[in-house]
């Protein structure tokens, strides 16, 4: 019973960490706009070596205003006095009133129409960068610019202040077995210390399948305990596995010592310089996640098997996540993160296809001074035996009943 509990733990931390954002387009080619992956409804393609994309999906995000003319089958995109039009089935377009040739003509997919992303945002004076390695496009918005010594930002934001702070998170995953589809929303919210070490947090979790309601619990940890609330009930567990539990929530509660850990495997590092902000942004792929897997528990008595070890590594082959995270320019401090990650696992006959996305803020930057178990949820308490108990029980006259 001991290795469930760490077992859940252990799924729960890294939950938060790598769900703490949707999948790639089935094209494999994602669009990220100053550091942030931009959702389409119709994927991004490439044709000929250059990338399409839907040019609402885009562009509008980059505040420029898109006007379709149906008659003329055009797409007109203005912004900063700059005029960008473009027609369905011509490999010219015309900008400013003079005409451009384009490397590929515009086309239409699933009634969308896809446009060169290059050639536009150059129009407009964005940077744009592509990665072949990961199949992403980068675009940077003006006044945003690339910063090119990505670890000395590094290493100014690991040596920020900071000690507490609070997190808000909203959680949409979707899971698919074989054809069936189990759809769940989570709304998390935290108040972190990192010294003393402490969390509060509050997660309530709703899923389609269970009628739309929603399952409430809460969690204190500190070094004097762990309680959780499992359906009203408050439960203290072990004191003797309260140490392992410390360890394993570290990475969680500590953004900082995420991103210095995380970016030891991370690929397509970026950092975007905005007026008042940073964007950082990168991805991990199967095997750097297996190798950061190894490192979180290599130095962990978790009671686990090596052999089971390597086989949580092998379901993480085919995992695949990209990690945007917004700083404020001045106190370095994470202000927001976006996280989206999809994985698939094949285990003998069955599939499952997870994906997940997240999106986070963070708050009351070292306001928080202690976090402290109230003396209410100490006396309504339950040891973890006696719960473990009543479920033994349950199941002992559920067998007699039956």
């Amino acid at each position: 019973m001991k290795r469930l509990v760490i077992w859940t733990m252990l799924v729960a931390c890294l939950a938060m960490i790598f769900s703490p954002l949707q999948a790639a387009a089935k094209s494999n080619v994602k669009v990220m706009v100053d550091g942030h992956v931009v959702e389409l409804d119709v994927p991004a393609t490439i044709k000929e070596g250059r990338t399409l994309v839907p040019v609402r999906g885009v562009f509008e995000l980059l505040g420029l205003d898109v006007a379709w003319n149906q008659q003329q089958r055009t797409a007109e995109i203005t912004g900063d006095n700059n005029l960008v039009k473009l027609t369905l089935g011509n490999q010219t377009a015309v900008v400013n009133g003079e005409t451009a040739q384009l490397d590929v003509p515009v086309s239409m997919v699933d009634n969308r129409l896809l446009i060169p992303l290059r050639f536009v945002a150059e129009q407009f004076e964005y940077g744009v960068d592509w990665n072949q390695a990961s199949r992403t496009v980068h675009v940077t918005s003006a006044p945003g610019v690339v910063v090119q010594d990505v670890e000395e930002f590094l290493r100014a934001a690991l040596e920020a202040d900071l000690n507490s702070y609070s997190a808000d998170m909203k959680l949409w995953q979707v899971m698919n077995v074989d054809g069936e589809e189990l759809v769940m929303d989570m709304e998390m919210k935290m108040d972190v210390v990192m010294d003393p070490i402490g969390f509060y947090q509050y997660m309530a979790m709703t899923m389609e399948e269970l009628g739309g309601e929603s399952i409430v619990s809460e969690a204190y940890l500190t070094e004097e305990g762990y309680y959780v609330s499992e359906m009203g009930q408050w439960i203290k567990y072990d004191d003797d596995m309260v140490e392992e539990i410390l360890q394993l929530s570290q990475m969680q509660m500590d953004p900082m010592y995420q991103y210095e850990l995380l970016l030891d495997y991370a690929e397509n590092v970026s950092v975007i310089e905005n007026k008042d902000t940073y964007v950082m942004s990168f991805s991990i792929t199967g095997s750097g996640f297996n190798e950061l897997l190894n490192e979180l528990l290599g130095g962990m008595d978790l009671g686990i098997p090596e052999e089971e070890l390597e086989m949580i590594g092998l379901l993480f082959e085919n995992f695949d996540i990209s990690i945007s995270t917004t700083f404020d320019k001045e106190t370095l401090f994470p202000i927001s993160q976006q996280m989206t990650s999809e994985l698939e696992v094949s285990i003998e006959d069955e599939t499952m296809h997870l994906t997940q996305k997240v999106d986070g803020t963070y708050s009351n930057f070292n306001e928080i001074e202690k976090i402290t178990i109230p003396q209410e949820v100490i006396d309504s308490a339950i040891s973890f035996e006696d719960y473990i108990g009543q479920w033994d029980l349950e199941e002992e006259v559920y067998d007699e009943a039956s």
